[in-house]
């Protein structure tokens, strides 16, 4: 049943809520009504008119035992619908500077002497990815630019295991003794998650 580009039928609605539909069906409607806030009052407003409807029927001649059964299925049958701020991006960034194999661009800042910088992008953010060494390991640090908040953290996957740090109020994040190899990072933001595959780490 496709119907997302058209409101729900009341008839429609009114099975959803007595469970009469298959489960792609109420699949169908969910995710109508979850981009639909007309489709979406709608069956709020359906469920409060049955469920009061049922109340001033058995108030006359309804046991209160059958009046309370009919309440609980119909509550039972209501599920939360995921809204637009419930559903996560996932997106992968796309490298388009190595200091290891390019000279760096004007505005592009030089590290230490077997430092590497990476500069990667998606649709609506720029990831600046430092790799520095530090001791016997690496140290690998990065700030994320653009119009996502970052709230939440980063987290660093590889061979050796995995660790996570948090990503502060500049957006930036940093991992201290990484060793040597070639990582999956990923950049879990507010309403996106950021992958950058085959970071390599050292030489």
């Amino acid at each position: 049943m496709k119907i997302s580009h058209q409101h729900i039928p009341a008839r429609k609605l009114a099975e959803y809520l007595t469970g009469e539909l298959s489960l792609l069906k109420r699949v169908d409607v969910e995710s109508h009504m979850a981009v639909c806030t007309r489709c979406a009052r709608q069956l709020a407003e359906l469920e409060r008119l049955i469920i009061t409807r049922i109340r001033t029927a058995a108030s006359q001649d309804a046991p209160s035992s059958i009046i309370d059964r009919a309440v609980r299925m119909f509550r039972s049958k209501k599920t939360r619908l995921p809204t637009a701020s419930d559903s996560i991006r996932r997106v992968l960034a796309v490298l388009h500077f190595d200091s290891a194999v390019l000279a760096p661009t004007f505005g592009v800042r030089s590290g230490r002497p077997g430092a590497r910088q990476l500069l990667l992008s998606t649709d609506t953010n720029e990831i600046d990815l430092r790799i520095e060494p530090a001791k016997q390991a690496w140290t690998l640090s990065g700030q994320i630019l653009g119009n996502s908040p970052a709230v939440g953290g980063a987290v660093l996957e590889g061979a050796v295991g995995k660790s996570e740090a948090p990503i502060n109020e500049q957006t930036e994040f940093v991992f201290t003794s990484v060793q040597a190899g070639t990582y999956r990072l990923t950049l879990k933001l507010t309403k996106a998650e950021i992958e950058i595959k085959d970071v390599r780490v050292g030489s």
